[in-house]
Parts: C-alpha cells; sequence; structure tokens
C-alpha cells in the first residue's frame, strides 16, 4: 500500500512539474496570443540569476516612448520591478529617485512596472517625479523571465550585461551602495 501511495505522490508531482515548464515555455503564446506592449521578445525566458546574462526586453513606457534593455549595454543598469499599489514599493521610491539624481550618469535606471493597471503606474510615477524609463509589463512576461514574484524586486546588471546582484525586497541606503559598488565603474576606481 506504501509503494503505491509513493507512485501517486511521484506521478503527481512528475504531473505538477511537466505542467510547470510547459507554462514557461517562451515559445507558447500567451493568452489571446499576443503579448501585449512588450514590442520584441523576451531573451533567456526563465529565472535570471546572479552571473546570468541579463533578459533582453523591450517595453512600451508608462509615458508611451519605448525601453529595450540591449539599447543600454555598455553602461551599468539598476532594474527596479514594483508595482503601484505595492507598499515597500512606494516606500522605495523616493530613495531611488534620490540615488539615480546624484548618481548622474553613473548607471541607468529603468523600472518596470508589472501586475498593476496602466493608469495607476503612470500616476504614480508622474506623483513620484520618475525621470527614468518605466515600461508596463501588461500581461508579466519580463517579470516572468527575471523570475520576479514579489514585488519590490531589484536587479544591478553591469556593463556588459552580466547580473551583478539580485535583491527580492524593499531597498535601503545600504543595500543601494553596497550593490551599485558591484556594477559602477566609478565606484570599482575607488576602490
Amino acid at each position: 500500500m506504501l509503494i503505491v501511495l509513493a507512485l501517486v505522490v511521484v506521478a503527481a508531482v512528475g504531473g505538477i512539474t511537466w505542467a510547470a515548464m510547459r507554462d514557461d515555455d517562451p515559445s507558447a503564446p500567451s493568452a489571446g496570443g499576443q503579448s501585449g506592449p512588450i514590442l520584441g521578445p523576451v531573451s533567456n525566458a526563465g529565472i535570471a540569476e546572479v552571473g546570468d546574462q541579463a533578459p533582453d526586453f523591450q517595453l512600451a513606457t508608462l509615458d508611451g516612448a519605448t525601453v529595450r534593455l540591449s539599447d543600454l549595454r555598455g553602461t551599468p543598469v539598476v532594474l527596479n520591478f514594483w508595482a503601484s499599489w505595492c507598499e515597500p514599493c512606494r516606500a522605495e521610491f523616493p530613495l531611488i529617485r534620490k540615488n539615480h539624481a546624484a548618481a548622474g550618469d553613473a548607471f541607468a535606471l529603468v523600472g518596470v512596472d508589472t501586475d498593476d493597471i496602466r493608469s495607476d503606474g503612470r500616476r504614480f510615477a508622474t506623483d513620484e517625479r520618475a525621470r527614468w524609463p518605466n515600461g508596463f509589463d501588461a500581461d508579466g512576461a519580463v517579470a516572468k523571465a527575471y523570475g520576479v514574484i514579489g514585488k519590490p524586486q531589484t536587479f544591478f546588471i553591469g556593463a556588459d550585461g552580466t547580473i551583478a546582484a539580485r535583491v527580492p525586497a524593499e531597498l535601503t541606503q545600504h543595500v543601494i551602495d553596497e550593490k551599485l559598488a558591484l556594477i559602477t565603474i566609478r565606484e570599482r576606481k575607488g576602490s
């Protein structure tokens, strides 16, 4: 009887794993067959980890422009996933804005508004005086490519496109300083 139960459990886990892997297939069409505001494919779909090349994407921004990660190659990038309803996201936004303004051109900052209502995201970014591109990830494909489930989540990406750090929590000044030191040329020359 124990063997039969073990086989049933193994079969169930296998079926769930197969279904989850099938859902991660980037070639499978999304609901409605459209990718929403993503204007180009998301490369390297999966879970982006430290040491990996950051998955490329192109999104329509909240202000009607476009942002493509690969266009920033050669510049360190801070990639911040957020939503207007997320309290920790709201709490860290002023700190992100302050650090971005103080850094000059030491790094590029890109926001990805995901799991949100576009008009709410636009209003929040405007109210927070976000002067950096904030892409709208309508179908969650970019968040999925990066393995983002909870928000906020921030990736620190080197000029070569390699992920140097991943922070799955609200940023603090100490964490920002520590992670920026990993990717900015100015900080590396100072050490």
